[in-house]
């Protein structure tokens, strides 16, 4: 057949014989949701009805309803959303792929892609499709078919095998068992459950979530030893992969070190007495809000890995942070120092409506305040908390350190004790008129 269907019109354009009934079936017919934006008036507009892209997931409203991408979209992957839609108000080509969860909380994996239509560049056109069979044909090439017992053979640490599925130690190495003080068949009988502390389990909930979508997952946690009269908490490297048709977790520990097994989940501070110490010191230097945090940090020392504290006063209206610290070692910072509130922890916060926010590496970070703040100053990690007033943002208070995933795992109520009168503190500051 030597006819050509498409050409270069005069106009530069590439041209097609098709009728507008073979162009709408076409776009009815496509699998995936067809879309066009206005890019002046920011109004989207469906050319066919295949939103349902997912079981249970509408591609519509995770398009339009903020609300709705927010409660859909995996929280690690909501920049990717965010870069895109800036790409479409600049009017520039783009493409990402993101994860999104659906029916019965199974995980989907979208592409979205558009650019501006070159007719007419007051349009941005573009397509959502699932490509999650894509994606999992990718995994699939990626996984290697290998023996479980040589999964242990290229590591001097501590490691064990795991059944993703039932959990169970599959195998496990010599440093494995002294690790464990037991023998190879006492720890071949456990599942992952019998080794993790108690105040693990969201960490370790987490991280299984995680190392199934990213295949490797780094943390720090704390696992039981001696029969539960004694712990560990290691730096914990954990890798999925397949093996003859099975799901498997390669578990490696490093730098492992010994403690004592408490009664109850480790806090940052213990006792009523104490709080109610910083409390009163707190208190006594409410006027000014560097001795504050002095207070703040000092009473943080108790545990040394802890290098800086911070406060950031949120302004959204004004579009600004302010911020102010204390620490273990001079900073180039001025206190109070002003940041856009833009691509800011606390935007961050408050447009995913997060609990507290967590970032194990500073240096692998793509957001904007992490290279402004905090790599400058040599922090590699942090935990960062807001408080509220009258349903507004404003304040966000930051632990870290200078060392990478010191606050894996970590959970809220670890900081109460300690975050809770500083942000109280902080109120009587505001109160006095200073801010």
């Amino acid at each position: 057949m030597n006819t050509q269907d498409v050409y270069d019109s005069a106009s530069g354009l590439g041209a097609v014989h098709m009728s507008v009934e073979d162009l709408l079936s076409f776009m009815n017919d496509f699998p995936a949701l067809l879309w066009r934006i206005e890019i002046a008036k920011s109004r989207i507009e469906f050319l066919n009805n295949n939103y349902i892209v997912s079981n249970g997931l509408d591609g519509k409203l995770l398009l339009k309803n903020i609300r709705y991408q927010q409660d859909v979209v995996v929280p690690e992957d909501a920049y990717l959303i965010g870069a895109f839609m800036e790409s479409v108000k600049k009017g520039k080509t783009a493409a990402t792929i993101f994860r999104a969860r659906c029916a019965q909380n199974r995980i989907a994996w979208l592409k979205i892609t558009g650019a501006t239509n070159s007719w007419d560049p007051r349009y941005y056109y573009g397509f959502l499709l699932n490509v999650t069979d894509t994606v999992e044909q990718i995994k699939a090439i990626l996984d290697k078919d290998v023996d479980i017992w040589s999964l242990l053979d290229d590591t001097y640490n501590a490691a064990l095998v795991l059944d993703y599925d039932s959990r169970k130690v599959l195998c496990c190495n010599a440093a494995a068992c002294d690790l464990f003080e037991m023998n190879r068949g006492e720890l071949l009988r456990l599942t992952l459950n019998d080794l993790y502390r108690e105040s693990m389990k969201t960490a370790v909930e987490s991280m299984l979530e995680q190392v199934l979508l990213l295949r490797k997952w780094t943390g720090k946690l704390d696992f039981y030893q001696s029969g539960k009269r004694a712990f560990f908490t290691s730096e914990t490297v954990v890798r999925h992969m397949n093996c003859g048709g099975k799901r498997l977790l390669r578990v490696k520990f490093a730098n492992p070190k010994i403690g004592r097994e408490r009664a109850r989940p480790r806090r940052l501070f213990s006792d009523d007495s104490r709080r109610e110490r910083l409390i009163h010191e707190l208190s006594m230097v409410r006027d000014d809000i560097e001795a504050v945090m002095r207070v703040a940090f000092e009473s943080a020392l108790d545990d040394e890995k802890y290098d800086v504290i911070m406060f950031s006063d949120v302004h959204v209206r004004r579009n600004q942070v302010y911020v102010y610290y204390a620490g273990n070692q001079p900073m180039s910072l001025e206190q109070g120092h002003r940041f856009a509130y833009s691509g800011t922890i606390a935007e961050d916060i408050s447009r995913f409506q997060l609990s507290h926010l967590t970032v194990d590496d500073t240096q692998e970070s793509i957001k904007p305040i992490d290279w402004a703040l905090f790599v400058p100053q040599g922090i590699r990690s942090y935990f960062a908390r807001p408080f509220f007033s009258r349903g507004a943002l404003r304040t966000v208070l930051i632990v870290c350190s200078r060392r990478p995933n010191t606050f894996s795992g970590v959970t809220v109520g670890d900081f109460e004790d300690l975050l809770a009168p500083i942000n109280e503190a902080v109120k009587m500051w505001r109160q006095s008129g200073r801010r």
